[in-house]
């Protein structure tokens, strides 16, 4: 199957060139002018479209499994085709949760004929070097490390152990991605908050105040020096963590981090008009630190934006109680359209996008053949409509979660198809050709 993209503008680094891609057997064959294309199969006329890499998210919850209600495989990457993402990482904090190499293993076997992108698997950080080591060879993109978690007995408070484990996967070059939030102090003031009955979005954010972000982030930044391992930072929520990334690199610690859109976008004024529906963690900050990592992002220190698309019913973000209402929300299909509106208002740059959502996430967790639009790479591409003016409608969703903080958003641009390995998978609001996606690797050495 050969596919011909022609007449589009092409995202070359820094430039938009005008001209055609040609895809075959599932790979760009050749970027060139429209009339030095080869024969194709396939023509799909892309005038006054933009194409631009598929895009890559590193923090999707797919759900699945046990909490298959909430999303599962195929809607999850139906929502990523329609928001332009051909490549998504999946979080392992799933129901069971991905900590053996048995459970990556069933999780691998079950996507593999659901999904319509390229799917990667996160898996637990555990203690036990043996299971680090299964769970890589079982096809682990990368370890996630939940310091947040509420178990203050957990191991991973204890940070001789936890670097000892860091340590492990220094030595197999693997990347640790951290929800940076000191979960003791997180558990200490939730506790005393429930047995005195206060239950506010107030009480929420107390519980999860900026300082514990700042230490956890201290606390990982000085085990990954200690380690010799890679870090990555995932949801950075404040000015001052930023700050913290930034000394720890100086002194040479090998560490990355993301912002999501709900942090660049949204403060916690907003909780006022959102309320729950706005909710997450780590929560929304003051709009001085929106700015700050907006900022940050501009100037190259934030290195890539993620959605951390997280699905719930929306019985579960409704709850009365403050303290059982499911952190997070569903942004694969409002990352980009967001974006490019800004792009649109000149407040960044459609090559900067792309740094953001393709090149940086493909390098730093080695997603080989993703994040560029190259001869040789894989026929992942997302055209664009630049000049398209909508507004967010969560009732519209792929996703199985049909809510979100951003309905009502006017945008300006937004994907009008999606190509998998030269397969149209969506195309101006339908799915065209399902089951498209393929199990990705992480190359060795990244």
């Amino acid at each position: 199957m050969s596919v011909n993209i022609t007449d589009a503008r092409l995202a070359l680094g820094e430039e938009l060139v005008e001209g055609g891609i040609s895809i075959r057997g599932g790979r760009i064959e050749k970027i060139c002018k429209t009339a030095l294309l080869p024969k194709a199969d396939r023509t799909i006329d892309g005038k006054g479209l933009i194409a631009i890499p598929g895009l890559i998210d590193v923090h999707v919850h797919l759900r699945d499994m046990e909490l298959s209600y909430k999303e599962d495989f195929s809607s999850g990457t139906l929502a990523a085709a329609a928001g332009g993402f051909t490549t998504i990482l999946d979080m392992p904090n799933t129901k069971p949760p991905t900590n053996s190499d048995e459970r990556l293993a069933e999780k691998i076997t079950k996507a593999r004929t659901a999904i319509n992108v390229n799917v990667g698997f996160y898996a637990s950080l555990v203690e036990s070097a043996l299971d680090l080591r299964k769970m890589m060879n079982a096809g682990a993109i990368a370890f996630k490390l939940y310091m947040n978690e509420p178990n203050l007995d957990a191991w991973h408070n204890d940070h001789q152990r936890l670097l000892s484990s860091m340590k492990e996967c220094g030595s197999l070059g693997i990347l640790v991605a951290v929800h940076a939030e000191n979960g003791p102090d997180i558990e200490a003031i939730r506790t005393k908050c429930v047995k005195a009955g206060m239950n506010s979005v107030h009480d929420f954010l107390r519980a999860h105040a900026p300082k514990f972000e700042l230490e956890a982030v201290h606390a990982v930044t000085d085990l990954a020096r200690r380690a010799h391992s890679k870090v990555h930072i995932c949801h950075l929520s404040t000015h001052r963590s930023m700050k913290e990334i930034s000394a720890a690199r100086n002194k040479g610690v090998k560490i990355t981090c993301e912002a999501t859109p709900h942090h660049l976008f949204l403060d916690s004024t907003d909780l006022n008009r959102k309320r729950r529906l706005a909710l997450m963690v780590p929560p929304l900050r003051g709009a001085s630190d929106a700015r700050a990592l907006w900022k940050a992002m501009i100037r190259g220190n934030i290195d890539m934006i993620a959605s951390d698309h997280a699905p719930h019913s929306l019985e579960e973000k409704t709850a009365r109680n403050v303290w059982k209402v499911s952190p997070g929300l569903p942004g694969l299909e409002t990352t980009l359209p967001l974006l490019l509106t800004k792009v649109r208002h000149d407040e960044i740059s459609l090559a900067a996008l792309v740094r953001l959502l393709a090149e940086n996430p493909a390098r730093i967790f080695g997603l080989q053949g993703k994040g560029r639009l190259e001869a040789g790479m894989d026929g992942d591409v997302v055209l664009i409509d630049p000049k398209a003016r909508f507004k967010i409608d969560s009732s519209k969703f792929y996703s199985k979660a049909h809510f979100s903080p951003f309905d009502g958003v006017r945008c300006v641009g937004r994907p009008v198809m999606t190509i998998v390995a030269g397969h149209v998978v969506y195309d101006r609001g339908e799915i065209v050709e399902e089951n498209q996606g393929k199990i990705v690797a992480r190359s060795v050495g990244a």
